[in-house]
C-alpha cells in the first residue's frame, strides 16, 4: 500500500504532503481545490516508469494533447520552469521518487544573431531564440523495501511530427498495477473487466451488488462492440445504459476493484451519476469487494452525504471491523498558493478533528 505522498510543482499544487494512508481513502472538498490533481499524482507515481500518463490524465480532463506547448498542463502555474516532483512511501518500505521535466531540441538554445522586423524597420538582436519544448523527460528511483537499494531509471516523450514517442526503459518492471476511474465511463474498458469477472467466476458478486440497486436484474451478459445487456425479466436483454448512470457507475467501479486485484484503484467523483439514496449501497459493495480482491482505495468526492452514509455503513455491525483501515482526508483551498487537509480518523469519527497539512 501507498503509505504517504508529497506533491511538488504539480497541477494546481505547489507543495503538499500526506501521511496516514490507509486502505480505504476518501478526498473531501469544495471544487477546484485539488482533489483530482492528489488522484492524478497518484497515478503517476503507480506507473511511474510509463510516459504516456501525463497524456492520459489531460484526456480525463477533456484536454487534447496535439502540440508541444500542451506538456505545461501538468506543471505549476503551466511554467515549465517549475520543479516537477512527486514521492511516495509504501507499506513495504520502499518509496518511489518522480521528477518530470521538459524537453528541447538540442538546437534550442543556441544563441543566434537574427533580424526583427518592426513597423517596417530592421533590428538586429543577438538575444537567445526562446526555449522549445518537444517534450517531458521523466528521471525516476525506485526502491523495493527497506532492505534494498534505489535504482534509478529514465523515460522520456516526445512530439515528433505529429507523432508522440514514448520511450521506456527496458531494464525496469513494474511491480505495482492500479487503475484511475474517471467520472466518464469507457464502455470498452468496462466490457473487458466485466468478461474477466465472468470468467473467473465472479458474476454473482457483480449481479449481487446491481441487485441492492435495482432488483429486478436477474442476470448481466456481453453482447459485440463492448455492449453490455442485463435481464430485467422481459422477452429481450436490455443494454445496461438504458438502464441508467447509477447501474453504470457501480458496474464500472465494482469491475476496476475485481480486475486489479491486490492493486490500487483511484475513483474521481465516486458520487457522479448515483442518487444520494444508494451511496449506503455503494459503499457497503465497495468495502467487501476492495477488501475480498485485497485492494487500495483512493477516492474523490465533494458531497458531504457521500462522507456521511460512509460512516454509517461503518458503524454497522457487519462492517465495524474496516474502521482503522478508512481515513478521510478534507482538502480545502484558502487561497491561491495554500491547501489544508484535515484527517479524520473513522474509529473516532469528528468533524472537528483538525490535523493541518499545508501545501505552501
Amino acid at each position: 500500500m501507498i503509505k504517504n505522498i508529497h506533491i511538488q510543482g504539480f497541477r494546481g499544487i505547489s507543495s503538499l504532503k500526506i501521511d496516514d494512508f490507509k486502505k480505504i481513502n476518501l478526498f473531501l472538498g469544495k471544487n477546484n481545490c485539488g482533489k483530482t490533481s492528489i488522484l492524478e499524482a497518484l497515478f503517476l507515481i503507480i506507473g511511474i516508469s510509463n510516459p504516456q500518463l501525463p497524456s492520459n490524465i489531460n484526456k480525463f480532463r477533456n484536454l487534447l494533447q496535439t502540440e508541444s506547448d500542451d506538456f505545461r498542463f501538468i506543471f505549476n502555474k503551466l511554467d515549465f520552469n517549475m520543479n516537477l516532483n512527486i514521492t511516495a512511501g509504501f507499506s513495504s518500505g520502499g518509496h518511489r521518487i518522480l521528477n518530470i521535466k521538459p524537453h528541447s531540441p538540442s538546437d534550442s538554445a543556441v544563441n543566434n544573431a537574427q533580424e526583427i522586423t518592426q513597423n517596417d524597420k530592421a533590428i538586429t538582436s543577438t538575444s537567445s531564440k526562446p526555449e522549445l519544448v518537444d517534450g517531458l523527460v521523466f528521471n525516476f528511483s525506485v526502491t523495493k523495501n527497506k532492505k534494498s537499494n534505489s535504482r534509478n531509471y529514465q523515460s522520456e516523450i516526445l512530439l515528433s511530427h505529429g507523432t508522440f514517442i514514448a520511450k521506456s526503459p527496458k531494464n525496469y518492471v513494474e511491480t505495482v498495477n492500479g487503475v484511475f476511474v474517471s467520472p466518464n465511463t469507457s464502455y470498452k474498458d468496462l466490457s473487458k473487466r466485466l468478461e474477466h469477472m465472468i470468467i473467473t467466476k465472479q458474476k454473482d458478486i457483480i449481479i449481487g451488488a446491481l441487485q441492492l440497486i435495482d432488483p429486478t436484474i436477474n442476470d448481466i451478459s456481453l453482447g459485440n462492440n463492448n455492449m453490455i445487456y442485463v435481464d430485467l425479466g422481459y422477452e429481450r436483454l436490455v443494454p445496461v445504459n438504458v438502464v441508467g448512470d447509477g447501474i453504470v457507475r457501480l458496474l464500472s467501479i465494482i469491475t476496476a476493484i475485481s480486475f486489479f486485484k491486490n492493486g490500487i484503484v483511484l475513483i474521481d467523483e465516486i458520487e457522479n451519476g448515483l442518487h444520494y439514496s444508494a451511496l449506503k449501497v455503494l459503499w457497503e459493495a465497495i468495502i467487501g469487494v476492495a477488501h475480498q480482491n485485497n485492494v487500495q482505495l483512493f477516492i474523490t468526492t465533494h458531497s458531504k452525504e457521500t462522507l456521511e452514509n460512509l460512516n454509517y455503513v461503518l458503524k454497522s455491525k457487519n462492517f465495524q471491523q474496516y474502521q482503522s483501515d478508512t481515513r478521510s482526508f478534507t482538502i480545502r483551498r484558502h487561497n491561491a498558493e495554500k491547501v489544508i487537509s484535515y484527517p479524520y480518523d473513522f474509529e473516532k469519527f469528528d468533524y472537528s478533528i483538525e490535523q493541518e497539512i499545508e501545501m505552501r
